[in-house]
């Protein structure tokens, strides 16, 4: 008697397929590749952004403030989040990008123009929302991450994470100095170059990181609490002939959030408080300035989600914000409350078509705003294919900062919020070229028109007084490739991106306005970056391009400063010894000794160099 089987061996199947994000049907978003934030820890958020974004940074130098300029839009336009909630100074609405250090994220999202509204109002520009989240696994990780560099840098940093499939605790601690007294050309003080170094120019900084998790049947409880604090010595300008004058900058902060999700059947509840504490002191001794700046932020942020269909999401938030400032630049203590209620629906069936509707009313203290909206539209251009058409059309408002309306003097209480109509229209494609190489690319055409622009200028009086006295508009195109290769041991990526961004004035209150049809100052037309990284083995390079074109200093574009290509080198080697690691990797930065600004007289560093050691130490539980 034979004996037969019913059971047949087949070879495995895989099945790819494109799910995108929540809330981005239509709409244009990235992420930086985590390796440029492990192997550049220590660097700030700014540097990150600047070599491997299409955002252009304009700092003051190492150490010194770093803003962001976004498709053409100014750095309050700009918002930082931290885990979806905001953290912009509410003076000032806007974040000094060069104290935030990268080795204490753990990924970066940024999310362009219309993408940003489901996390918040007033990033015409867009959000940068950097994240800190849990590994649900059974074990221990030890990091220890110190690093040397030129010009007296050197850093350290120590990460323990520990935990269950239930629980996970995660401690990060972080310090930073550097002397900043690196040599540069002055090509103001006379009519030859004289070679000096940096003065007044030291930075030290330190932070930790605690963050808890609990993982319920039902839902997950989150606390996390961030610590910051940093002391500048600010340097003057090349024009100055007494650069060691005393200008000094301390900054503290103070960051909590405690956050619960709650999930049941087709529902899903988020509950998020959080409390900021900004403490800000500037002090110039030519000047006579000692200004001291205290704020506090208290948000309650709660989100219902609803599944009403396989492919159909809706969501609404109720976002409470209430801002406290004490600063002897105000004329007493002074509190704001914003509150916004944001509705959206989703819908993406898997198949060609995709939908966004969003609709937001926002309560400012005693005001309401002209609604806001924003709707998206996503078409998949062939079946079973990775390539999407996209278009989306937002009006967004930004309240004006509690220092254009309460600074003294020269606040403006009676300011008009600004807004903004959103357009843009993109081509994003995910591809699997071959089994060892998949490909992704990102075509965008953007516009911004927006009105009741807040500027200030020299009012009646001796001093500035800011006013809705501009309309912008914004334009351009951006473009973004990665390639990935893998074969083996060896490995490869290619990740570039490149815009180009015209931003000139449309309307004015000014009479003989020079800057109208002119590109705004600071704002380049081009800019870019290429990064090109192999590894075999225990050894790995990358070579990281960026590119800037000029920037105008004037409005009426007479004067600009020259655009400017830089070089940056990393070479290294990873060990894994029974799953620790030791990383050992060199950086050669500015690699052809560039001399550029990219704030007028404010020179940045020529070449430098630095060390930076990584070791994991890794206990796993059965």
């Amino acid at each position: 008697m034979s004996m037969q089987t019913d059971t047949i061996n087949i070879a495995e199947v895989i099945i790819n397929g494109y799910r995108p994000d929540p809330g981005s049907t239509g709409y244009k978003k990235s992420s930086i590749d985590t390796t440029f934030l492990n192997y550049g820890s220590q660097n700030s958020l700014a540097e990150i952004l600047s070599l491997h974004s299409p955002i252009f940074i304009k700092s003051y130098g190492m150490g010194g403030n770093a803003a962001p300029s976004f498709r053409g839009t100014g750095a309050g336009h700009t918002q930082l989040a931290w885990n979806d909630i905001n953290i912009s100074h509410p003076m000032l609405g806007q974040s000094d990008f060069a104290l935030i250090p990268a080795a204490l994220i753990d990924d970066v999202q940024i999310y362009y123009g219309g993408a940003s509204m489901p996390l918040n109002n007033g990033g015409i520009g867009g959000i940068i929302n950097i994240e800190t989240r849990p590994v649900w696994n059974k074990e221990t990780l030890l990091t220890l991450n110190p690093g040397i560099g030129s010009f007296g840098q050197y850093t350290g940093l120590v990460k323990v994470r520990t935990g269950t499939s239930r629980f996970q605790s995660v401690t990060k601690a972080f310090y930073q100095h550097s002397e900043n007294d690196y040599p540069y050309v002055n090509t103001e003080i006379s009519n030859e170059p004289v070679r000096e170094k940096r003065a007044n120019s030291q930075v030290s900084q330190r932070g930790f990181i605690q963050e808890l998790y609990f993982k319920r049947v039902k839902g997950e409880i989150s606390a996390r609490i961030w610590y910051e604090s940093a002391e500048r010595n600010l340097p003057s300008s090349m024009l100055v002939q007494q650069p060691n004058l005393k200008e000094t900058q301390s900054d503290e902060s103070l960051r909590t959030q405690l956050k619960y999700d709650l999930s049941a059947g087709l529902n899903k509840l988020t509950f998020t408080g959080a409390w900021i504490m900004n403490n800000m002191n500037y002090s110039n001794s030519l000047a006579a300035i000692d200004s001291r700046n205290f704020a506090q932020t208290f948000i309650l942020k709660t989100g219902f989600e609803r599944n009403i269909s396989n492919y159909t999401n809706l969501k609404v938030i109720l976002n409470d914000e209430l801002n406290y400032v004490n600063s002897n630049n105000y004329s007493g203590y002074t509190r704001r409350n914003t509150v916004s209620l944001t509705a959206s629906a989703e819908t993406n069936a898997g198949g060609r078509v995709g939908t966004m509707l969003l609709l937001r009313e926002i309560l400012d203290t005693k005001n309401f705003l002209i609604p806001d909206f924003s709707a998206a539209i996503q078409f998949r251009i062939a079946d079973g294919k990775d390539y999407f058409l996209k278009a989306n059309l937002s009006r967004n408002s930004k309240i004006p900062t509690m220092n254009d309306m309460y600074w003294s003097p020269g606040g403006n209480p009676d300011l008009k919020n600004e807004y903004a109509y959103i357009y843009e229209l993109g081509f994003e494609m995910k591809q699997e070229v071959s089994e060892p190489m998949d490909l992704k690319f990102n075509l965008t055409a953007f516009r911004n028109n927006i009105h009741d622009m807040i500027l200030w200028h020299p009012g009646a009086f001796s001093y500035w007084t800011a006013d809705n006295i501009k309309s912008v508009i914004t334009s351009g195109l951006e473009s973004s490739l990665s390639m990935h290769y893998s074969s083996g041991k060896f490995n490869a990526t290619l990740t570039s991106n490149y815009s180009f961004t015209r931003a000139t004035t449309s309307v004015s209150e000014t009479p003989n306005d020079a800057s109208i049809g002119k590109q705004l100052i600071y704002v380049p037309e081009h800019q870019g970056n290429v990064s090109a990284g192999a590894s075999y083995g225990i050894f790995y390079a990358s070579w990281i391009f960026t590119g800037t074109g000029k920037r105008y200093l004037t409005a009426d574009n007479s004067e600009y400063l020259p655009g400017y290509a830089l070089n940056n080198l990393i070479t290294g080697s990873r060990i894994n010894v029974k799953g620790n690691i030791i990383d050992l990797n060199f950086h050669a930065d500015n690699i052809f000794n560039v001399n550029y600004q990219t704030i007028a007289y404010y020179p940045l560093p020529g070449r430098s160099y630095s060390l930076n050691l990584i070791i994991q130490i890794h206990k796993q539980y059965h």
